[in-house]
């Protein structure tokens, strides 16, 4: 059952967002600004429709180090399903899961990209490690653009009900990694020092929120997770576009019917949201006629007060 975790300062979005600053999350980024730079320095406009771009480094190639993340404070353990903005702000939040299972290879939803790009939408994605490796050019894309955030989805999206310590710890840290790696291989590009010399501090060193796959935990991994520094975000409306028959026209009705102030959609841009593109054509204008603005997930938790719930759920 969800339930309001109550704190004098979480009353309103101002005083939230100053607290998690003096607890040092979310980490800071320079303005987007910047990270538009190198957008616009590394990849032509094609080359962001269709997710392409210049040759990645090797996977093999070392990564930095990785400093650990502060635990996440105890007013934002559980997980997270919505944020009750201060006034009711119309504040909604996009997500897009990009997961990766074991023996397989999941895609790209250029399209879905390139029209949130076109139309400004602010959005959040949660990448798998498996996937950020299977995909670097688009994940170096996400993570560059200042209109997106890039959280973890675990490496390989497995069920963490009853993960060991230790694969649990891989799975949650692998992805950390992969990231700070990617993010090297970026600053490591010409394009990269052509931006400026400021221009790579826009992009966070690694994701600082998380996404249990398929929405399961146990309170082992919801320990993990927050010790880990990664606040946990589930959702409050599910799109379900991973079924096929699930068409557009449903894919909206879902947001639609069901969007409130502080609201968290979950939607995929692995290929597995099969209609995800055609929908936003039909959500992104209607939720803006309704007086709606979007906002990344780090975005929303800093406007007020986080819906907690006690367990997980799918």
């Amino acid at each position: 059952m969800a339930s309001i975790r109550p704190s004098a300062a979480a009353s309103r979005g101002p005083a939230l967002a100053l607290l998690l600053l003096g607890l040092g999350w979310p980490p800071a980024a320079a303005p987007a600004v910047a990270a538009a730079g190198i957008l616009g320095q590394c990849w032509t406009p094609a080359q962001l429709r269709d997710g392409s771009g210049g040759a990645t480094p090797a996977a093999t190639q070392g990564a930095p180090a990785v400093s650990p993340l502060p635990p996440v404070p105890a007013r934002l353990r559980g997980l997270i399903r919505s944020v009750r903005p201060a006034g009711e702000e119309k504040l909604v939040a996009l997500t897009f899961d990009l997961c990766e299972s074991g023996g397989t290879t999941s895609g790209y939803d250029a399209p879905l990209v390139a029209y949130l790009r076109d139309e400004g939408v602010r959005a959040t994605f949660f990448a798998g490690g498996k996937w950020l490796r299977s995909h670097p050019e688009p994940a170096l894309q996400l993570m560059a653009d200042g209109r997106f955030e890039v959280g973890n989805h675990s490496w390989s999206h497995k069920d963490f009900r009853g993960l060991a310590p230790a694969p649990l710890g891989e799975q949650i840290q692998g992805t950390q990694t992969e990231y700070a790696r990617l993010r090297a291989a970026l600053a490591g590009r010409e394009c990269t020092a052509a931006a400026g010399l400021h221009a790579l501090d826009a992009l966070p060193v690694q994701p600082a929120l998380f996404r249990f796959p398929y929405g399961h935990c146990d309170a082992q991994s919801l320990a993990a997770v927050a010790e880990a520094g990664l606040p946990a975000i589930q959702w409050s409306i599910v799109t379900g576009d991973p079924a096929k028959g699930q068409g557009a026209d449903a894919i909206a009705r879902a947001i639609l019917d069901h969007v409130k102030p502080g609201a968290i959609v979950v939607a995929h841009a692995n290929g597995r949201g099969w209609h995800t593109a055609e929908a936003m054509r039909k959500v992104v204008p209607e939720l803006r006629r309704r007086g709606y603005r979007f906002v990344t997930v780090s975005e929303l938790l800093a406007s007020g007060e986080p819906v907690i719930a006690d367990r997980c759920y799918e």
